[in-house]
């Protein structure tokens, strides 16, 4: 559980793990440079706490939502639904 009381975050796993943000981010992104033993180490963290990242926070740091918008100008539900 997070020091804030809600969800562990990638802070708590890395203080927990004893390294860096940076090398829990690339543990979990599955990039290169990260020895074998603090990849182990990382990854028995992430699951003893259970941490799960956050769709949001995945989306500011990769510049993207994954959100769709829709604009339309009829607000039938017939219109929308075919839209859709």
């Amino acid at each position: 559980m997070s020091a804030r009381g809600g969800s562990p975050t990638i802070v708590d796993v890395a203080r927990e793990a004893g390294v860096s943000i940076k090398t829990v981010s690339r543990v979990l992104n599955h990039e290169p440079g990260v020895h074998e033993s603090t990849r182990a180490q990382v990854l028995k963290v992430v699951e003893a706490l259970r941490y799960r990242p956050k769709q949001s926070a995945r989306s500011l740091a990769g510049g993207r939502s994954f959100l769709i918008g829709l604009l339309y100008y009829d607000p039938s539900a017939i219109f929308v639904g075919s839209v859709q």
